[in-house]
């Protein structure tokens, strides 16, 4: 006999999928849940949550389970379409590796502020922080 944790362990594909589906509806409604009306969000905002299903969030909202999928569909239509148009999600992903690149060259920096080294590592952060800077006045 298998125990609850041991069958916890054991992710279907389709369990998979519908893990990444959720990650992805949190992170569109992280930066576009302005866009949603209070209905669309009450219903992701418990969707995205790890122990609720389609058809309970139903049973919760007291809607129908089609109607918990008409308005994932829609909300994420419209989300992804505007992460198409404004970028704002992939930018920010490109903006903390390039923060993250700066702090590891600012550490190297401070532990070696007097030798050759230090001064190339000086001279790469200046690089890095004027495609930064760039990068963003670009946008504007």
């Amino acid at each position: 006999m298998q125990s609850k944790a041991r069958d916890k362990v054991n992710i279907t594909p389709g369990h998979e999928k519908k893990i990444r589906r959720k990650e992805e509806i949190q992170e569109l409604l992280e930066f576009y849940s302005g866009l949603l009306t209070k209905k669309e969000l009450g219903v992701l905002e418990l969707y995205v949550r790890p122990e609720f299903s389609g058809a309970e969030v139903a049973r919760m909202l007291h809607i129908s389970r089609q109607a918990v999928h008409d308005h994932i569909r829609r909300s994420l239509s419209r989300m992804r379409r505007c992460e198409s148009k404004l970028h704002l999600i992939s930018d920010y992903k490109t903006n903390v590796v390039m923060y993250r690149r700066i702090m590891s060259k600012l550490d190297a920096c401070c532990e070696q502020a007097h030798d050759p080294e230090g001064k190339a590592s000086l001279a790469d952060l200046k690089v890095l922080f004027e495609k930064l800077v760039n990068r963003n006045s670009h946008q504007r």
